[in-house]
């Protein structure tokens, strides 16, 4: 079975229109797409290890990314558009089985990463909130795609500090890997961040 079809992406004669759509496609789309699938992986395995974590209860706040263990089929998706792609780059196009087969592994897994995504968001926060932590939406995300934050203590979770998240979430890491917070000193630290930031001027 040949590899590749007879007929070149690009014949004699082609029009500028056609030429840009395949540079448009090699070297934009794709570049972007293989970004994209780096970061999918990252974030996954970034989740992974904090569900590891949190299992031992070495965290005390957490950044809850969840939809990303059902998201990774997207990387499939994304991978099947590449390797279609990669022979545009000697001007030849895959034979039509390959084409179809490769179309329908990515679409499965399209549909399959729509499923998941959502029920793995659930099912990440749910272990989370099991070991005793409390999602605080002043401190979550907004809008498409919001990445969730915990606490281990609902009493760190402050309205206030729903505007000093740069001055807070760097603060909070210093205590993960202290492994212990003072709540007096986060009250002070807040007071502190308060006085610093110009939306409690009036104050």
């Amino acid at each position: 079975m040949k590899i590749f079809q007879e007929e070149p992406i690009l014949k004699a004669g082609f029009t500028y229109r056609e030429l840009g759509a395949l540079i448009v496609a090699i070297f934009f789309a794709t570049p972007i797409l293989i970004a994209f699938s780096i970061g999918l992986i990252r974030i996954f395995f970034e989740t992974i290890s904090l569900l590891i974590m949190v299992n031992k209860g070495e965290l005390l706040f957490l950044k809850e990314n969840g939809q990303s263990l059902g998201m990774v089929f997207f990387f499939i998706t994304m991978a099947a558009y590449i390797f279609l792609s990669l022979p545009a780059l000697i001007n030849k196009r895959f034979n039509k089985k390959i084409i179809f087969f490769s179309c329908v592994f990515g679409g499965l897994s399209l549909l399959i990463g729509i499923i998941t995504t959502p029920i793995s968001s659930f099912l990440v926060e749910s272990y989370i909130e099991k070991r005793g932590y409390t999602r605080c939406d002043y401190y979550s995300g907004r809008g498409f795609n919001p990445m969730d934050y915990y606490v281990f203590d609902s009493k760190y979770c402050v309205s206030a500090v729903s505007v000093l998240k740069s001055e807070a979430f760097p603060w909070f890491e210093e205590m993960n890997k202290k492994g212990e917070v003072d709540y007096d000193e986060f009250l002070l630290k807040v007071e502190q961040w308060k006085a610093e930031s110009p939306f409690f001027e009036d104050e």
